[in-house]
């Protein structure tokens, strides 16, 4: 009787397991269909998503990159003569802006309602704790006190700083091709090393030697954080993205554990020996520490916009650089006529560069404004919305947490708004553009990058080091067109650009 009971016992046992497992199906299932129904419910044109990744199923086993995700979605839905639809982020709903006077709504018009970028941060590292990824009344406050850090005159006085490292650059450059004319160079790495050692002057006050030494500890971290991409950090990546909630409660950061301690020991240190031994600098660290002993900023906040500046600095700007040099390595009549405004100039001034005379080069700016267009440095502007709201002139409304995409390379390379978009033309730039355009290769309105003058600057300035000294023409082992790296949030190539230099 008791085995009876027994083998009864166990198989109410399995039932119930089965009927608890089967509801869970179901309601799982549910939920699902519920969440992917969200665009359907507001009567919004959208394109079906695909569990789990919603419409982003293309980025991993494909490797499309983020950029060309967002112009498929652009294109899609232009072709519908859509203005606004409907995509899916795992479960997550997100609007793509296919209109740009929609778009400047967003970023400009309306920007109090998307005042955040909606990037992951997590408690557990503290240099995710900054102004890229702060939002609302925070962000406004730490705009507030960073804001005068950028001024021209900022930028004059920082200029000596920048000019300074392009000069270690072109001597490391002159005596590579002396060396060895017919030797294939890495420009990226070069124009990283020069920016690093830009950044770790401008912020840190100090000499990072990346040209002198090849594991220099700040390059090295350089390296780690945007181009040594290994499964771990897609899986971190991908959980950070599509499960912010659940990665925070985990404590898992899409920043390498090695650069995270790097930089929270380097400021940490840093700060410490200059509030002991009473030591100013006049660098970005002394004013984070300025404001820290004013009580307006903590430790962490510190830590975090100081890792900021380094990684804005150095990675968008040597891309930057590298793509400039690409475009006029393909067409040589270009790079004749700029390297000719940039000699002009240095003869008016007798071969003095200051931070004036880089911006009387008319056609040097010219050439990196549509550097700018063809390869902006972020493909896709997002913007999560803070308070609900209605697009003027439509009935699309969306709910608070709902992220928009602005797919900044399709927009810049859409021909309805450029003719013959996929050519490099810097004549475009020959005056002031249509305001109307779709051109924020910085982002826009008051959520657009703080450093974009320091960024311009010390870009231009690499490059005429490099322009006025050698004829810039690409390796027969550089694989032309170029591709975009799927697994990068900054614009970076699949493959090394290798480059030959000729002295002139």
């Amino acid at each position: 009787m008791f085995i009876i009971l027994l083998q009864i016992f166990r198989m109410e046992a399995v039932v119930t397991a089965l009927v608890t497992i089967f509801t869970s199906l179901v309601i799982a299932v549910l939920y699902v269909q519920y969440c992917y129904s969200y665009w359907k419910r507001r009567n919004v044109p959208y394109l079906d998503p695909h569990f789990p990744l919603g419409n982003h199923h293309t980025m991993f086993p494909k490797g499309i990159s983020i950029g060309n995700i967002s112009r498929q979605f652009y294109q899609e839905f232009k072709n519908r003569g859509v203005k606004l639809g409907g995509v899916y982020m795992g479960l997550q709903p997100q609007l793509v802006v296919t209109d740009p006077l929609l778009a400047k709504n967003v970023l400009i018009t309306d920007y109090q309602h998307f005042d955040d970028r909606g990037i992951y941060k997590t408690k557990s590292a503290p240099i995710t704790v900054n102004i890229f990824a702060q939002a609302g009344a925070e962000w406004k406050n730490a705009r507030s006190k960073f804001t005068p850090t950028f001024t021209v005159a900022k930028m004059k006085t920082m200029f000596d700083t920048v000019r300074t490292c392009s000069e270690i650059m072109e001597q490391h450059l002159l005596k590579t091709v002396e060396e060895d004319c017919s030797k294939d160079i890495d420009i990226l790495e070069t124009m990283a090393c020069f920016t690093t050692d830009v950044i770790g002057a401008v912020i840190f006050g100090i000499q990072c030697n990346s040209f002198k030494y090849h594991d220099a500890e700040f390059r090295k971290m350089g390296r780690d954080l945007f181009e040594e991409f290994h499964y771990i950090d897609g899986l971190k990546l991908f959980l950070t993205q599509y499960f912010p909630r659940l990665s925070d409660f985990l404590g898992v950061s899409n920043i390498q554990k090695g650069v995270t301690e790097f930089f929270t020991n380097s400021v940490k240190e840093a700060v410490e020996y200059r509030e002991k031994a009473g030591v100013k600098r006049q660098d970005f660290l002394q004013t984070l520490i300025d404001l820290r002993s004013q009580g307006k900023l903590t430790l962490d906040e510190v830590i975090g916009q100081a890792f900021l500046f380094f990684a804005a600095g150095f990675e968008t700007s040597s891309n930057a650089g590298t793509m400039c040099l690409y475009e006029l390595a393909l067409q040589q009549d270009l790079q004749d006529k700029v390297r000719a405004n940039v000699n002009s100039i240095l003869n008016k001034y007798n071969g003095e560069v200051t931070y004036d005379t880089l911006n009387e080069m008319k056609y040097l700016n010219q050439v990196f404004e549509e550097t700018l267009r063809l390869w902006p440095p972020v493909s896709t502007l997002t913007r999560v919305c803070s308070k609900d709201y209605t697009f003027p002139g439509t009935d699309v409304s969306i709910e608070k947490g709902v992220t928009v995409l602005i797919p900044l390379l399709a927009m810049q390379r859409d021909p309805d708004y450029w003719s013959d978009p996929s050519k490099f033309d810097p004549d475009r730039f020959e005056s002031e553009i249509d305001k109307n355009l779709p051109y924020w290769p910085f982002g826009e309105g008051p959520r657009n990058c703080l450093g974009t003058k320091f960024g311009y600057m010390q870009v231009k300035m690499g490059l005429v080091q490099i322009l006025k000294n050698f004829k810039v023409t690409l390796s027969p082992n550089t694989k032309v067109p170029v591709q975009l790296h799927p697994e990068t949030f900054v614009l970076h190539t699949t493959e090394t650009i290798f480059f030959r230099l000729e002295k002139i």
